[in-house]
């Protein structure tokens, strides 16, 4: 698997973990359980923009990346 895909296999995983945790904010009764599982999906909405950001320089400047 090349450098590429592993990143954007990664991104995939995040965006999963993020809806999850979503998911688990709306769902959960106790307000601190939902405070943060909502903190950490914020978290992990960070985590994303910066792997979609890495996406784009590989796709940029390693033309083999492109289209994965």
């Amino acid at each position: 698997m090349t450098v590429g895909a592993q990143v954007k296999q990664c991104l995939s995983t995040v965006k999963g973990i993020e809806a999850s945790l979503s998911s688990l904010a709306i769902t959960s009764q106790d307000e601190d359980s939902k405070r943060v599982f909502h903190e950490m999906m914020m978290v992990m909405e960070e985590v994303k923009e910066d792997l979609k950001i890495r996406v784009g320089h590989l796709e940029r400047e390693e033309f083999q990346y492109k289209g994965f």
